[in-house]
């Protein structure tokens, strides 16, 4: 997607989050602010990480509340894809308390979410540096944060892999099972002159299978590394030029040791639904 049109995206899930906090945009809907302030109160407030960050949305939040909060005013001091050491301030606000209290908490869900993506991501991408490996996304997101997500894992040094089902043909192990098996899967690939697809293999054989009916791209899904090493040995005797991705079981722990293989691709949905929140607060000074 266009980096505007994430921007829209974005501008729009922040709207979302912050109706969901408070109903209809109102000061009077934040109960306990507008209960201790009843007129208002300038004063400054700073958003700050407490442990090293790869910095993302900061961006989104800037221009979010220039658009929709023109009383505040806010300074960004990063950008999306900056390390940023602990205990730096990322975002400066001024304005009326009684409001940066009301956006406090959507902010820094917004903030805190998109940023724990793209520093855990980082650090795959990290274990594999001096490989030929790049590492790739899923489609494993939250629901409705796709497009957020797979911004971050792009901001933490990932590839995005498919948006959604209309990007590539990924025939997978369902397709196969409905199918019938292997075989008759690439005879109706063959049959129907399919180009340009992906196929899933969990086996040596399968793979083999594969090779002689010249798939380019294939994906090893759930396989053991000693199979990955035969798998990679049969292309360079061939001296095929085949795409290999592996998937599954991959994590932080034990991604270096793929790396040491000549793999093309790692795909791994650790990076989107198995990430650890970050640290991030907003201090009002």
């Amino acid at each position: 997607m266009p980096k505007n049109e994430t921007y829209k995206f974005a501008n729009h899930k922040l709207s979302e989050e912050l109706k969901d906090d408070v109903g209809k945009i109102s000061l009077n809907n934040d109960l306990t602010t507008s209960a201790l302030f009843s007129k208002k109160l300038g004063c400054k407030a700073f958003i700050s990480n407490r442990e090293d960050v790869i910095v993302c949305g900061e961006s989104f939040i800037v221009k979010f509340l220039k658009e929709k909060f023109q009383n505040l005013k806010c300074t960004s001091n990063y950008n999306d894809g900056d390390l940023v050491k602990k205990n730096s301030i990322l975002i400066e606000l001024s304005g009326d308390v009684r409001w940066i209290l009301l956006l406090e908490r959507t902010l820094l869900n917004f903030l805190q979410h998109l940023s724990s993506i793209s520093t855990y991501t980082k650090k795959f991408v990290e274990k594999l540096n001096g490989s030929k490996t790049m590492l790739l996304d899923t489609r494993k997101t939250t629901t409705g944060l796709r497009v957020l997500e797979k911004y971050a894992t792009k901001v933490g040094g990932a590839k995005n892999h498919r948006m959604g089902l209309n990007d590539k043909i990924l025939i997978k192990d369902n397709h196969i099972k409905v199918i019938g098996g292997i075989k008759k899967t690439l005879e109706l690939i063959k049959k129907k002159k399919i180009k340009n697809f992906q196929i899933e293999c969990d086996s040596y054989s399968e793979v083999k299978k594969c090779i002689d009916y010249n798939c380019g791209h294939i994906l090893l899904d759930n396989m053991p590394i000693k199979e990955i090493k035969k798998c990679l040995m049969l292309r360079k005797e061939l001296g095929k030029k085949i795409i290999f991705e592996v998937s599954g079981g991959i994590n932080l722990e034990n991604v270096i040791h793929y790396s040491k293989l000549d793999i093309d691709y790692i795909s791994t949905s650790k990076i989107t639904n198995s990430v650890k929140s970050v640290d991030i607060g907003l201090d009002i000074i």
